[in-house]
């Protein structure tokens, strides 16, 4: 086995919070199931991508994804009754050349190479890992009749998102532990924790919400109109980024070049090198930029690229 990365997306659920099957729904131009996976597919350290799902959509499945099944980019497997066995499910056709597997909701289409990149490193590191928050809202434990039976405290308390990355063998053998206990978790660091294994969390302070609710679906929609590939807010800020590189590529050579001109501790001196050092601080920061930018607003040879 190698440092190779697997994806395990799960896909069975049957979205009764929303009212309607949310994946297989147009959201933004396609359904929402396409925008998670093709996000995936771009993410250079995803070698492979499990898509789990319920047998009853398996026909949708293909239809809407023929060119990454065909090609093997994306295996299917179907689910089980709950989300722990669809994950377990999944994990049984992982490639026997990968040591460590992310797994992720369908529902959440904003999942980035930077982001994949956090949690991968931290799991490499600790064996275990997942992206979150810290809680910015007043918690409270609550009764099954709803009354409030005291205030948790919150700066010890996060929200937890996916991808969850582990080493392959620790969450197949955690898993197995869960089922030997007889007991259901809600998430994959859940079965982790059970299996007395430390689980590192990392903070990620992107858009990264989970499509639950018609509130989330109208939310959803805005911000993938906005980053869809060339869209018009997309070519705005890349033709923005631009003209500041066009600007900055001059004043570069011209704070080099006034630079020469004067003796050393001069005043003239100092405020040609004050010059440089901004502009290359400039420079640095349009870089940074353009790596969000080709992530939020990708161009469509760019996503292509991707998945050859």
């Amino acid at each position: 086995m190698s440092d190779q990365l697997s994806a395990v997306v799960v896909a069975a659920g049957r979205s009764r919070r929303m009212g309607f099957d949310k994946l297989l729904t147009p959201l933004a131009g396609k359904p929402l199931l396409v925008h998670t996976l093709q996000r995936l597919l771009s993410v250079p350290q995803v070698k492979e991508v499990i898509l789990v799902i319920r047998p009853d959509t398996e026909e949708s499945v293909r239809e809407i994804l023929p060119e990454p099944i065909d090609h093997g980019k994306i295996h299917l497997t179907h689910g089980g009754e709950l989300r722990q066995d669809s994950v377990r499910n999944g994990l049984a056709v992982v490639s026997p050349k990968s040591n460590y597997v992310m797994i992720h909701d369908a529902a959440r289409p904003f999942v980035t190479e930077t982001l994949v990149s956090l949690v991968y490193e931290a799991a490499k590191a600790n064996g275990a890992a997942v992206c979150g928050n810290p809680s910015s809202d007043t918690l409270k434990q609550v009764t099954a009749e709803n009354k409030v039976e005291k205030t948790l405290d919150r700066n010890i308390v996060w929200s937890v998102q996916t991808p969850q990355i582990f080493e392959k063998n620790l969450l197949r053998d955690a898993y197995n532990h869960v089922a030997s206990l007889g007991k259901e978790v809600t998430d994959d660091t859940a079965a982790v924790e059970l299996f007395s294994k430390p689980v590192q969390i990392v903070h990620y302070p992107g858009i990264n919400f989970k499509v639950t609710t018609p509130t989330d679906w109208k939310l959803a929609t805005s911000y993938l109109v906005m980053g869809e590939p060339d869209s018009p807010t997309g070519q705005q800020v890349r033709h923005l980024l631009h003209d500041l590189n066009n600007h900055l590529t001059p004043l570069m050579g011209y704070s080099f070049l006034i630079n020469n001109e004067f003796p050393e501790d001069s005043k003239g001196k100092r405020f040609s090198q004050n010059i440089q050092t901004a502009s290359e601080k400039c420079t640095q920061v349009a870089a940074q930029l353009q790596k969000i930018l080709r992530e939020l607003f990708p161009r469509k040879e760019e996503l292509h690229h991707s998945e050859k």
